[in-house]
């Protein structure tokens, strides 16, 4: 089991909490299609459970720890292991980017250089998310 700030990244807890956490940030992960990117992996459910019309995942992930407990090499995802913050994904574009790395509170001025960053790796009908159910800190 991995434990990261009192949160644990095992399968059978996040398997039940991750379909109502992806609806409520209004991700329908089924539907995506195309090339899609992750920004954090937590326990990969995204990637898991995407829907086959999906033809490249990407997967930017800064702890190793969760990269060795949840990668699925039969399933071929370019897994990037660096900072979010920091990675430089050159001219890649992406259908789909799901925004995914913070723990109880976005900070607004990180969910905007995030948005700011990730929003020039989009195709022209791409579409990115972030998590809905998590408040902002306007302060930081």
């Amino acid at each position: 089991m991995i434990k990261i700030k009192n949160l644990d990244y095992t399968l059978p807890l996040w398997d039940k909490i991750s379909p109502r956490y992806f609806k409520k940030s209004n991700v329908d992960i089924e539907n995506f299609y195309g090339d899609v990117l992750y920004v954090g992996m937590g326990s990969a459910y995204g990637p898991r459970k995407q829907s086959d019309k999906v033809e490249s995942t990407t997967i930017i992930e800064y702890n190793p720890n969760i990269i060795k407990l949840h990668n699925i090499p039969e399933k071929n995802w370019n897994i990037i292991e660096a900072d979010a913050y920091e990675v430089d994904l050159g001219e890649n574009k992406y259908d789909f980017i799901f925004v995914d790395i913070f723990l109880r509170v976005i900070p607004r001025s990180k969910y905007n250089f995030l948005l700011t960053k990730y929003s020039k790796h989009l195709k022209k009908e791409g579409k990115i998310f972030f998590i809905k159910t998590l408040p902002f800190d306007d302060n930081k």
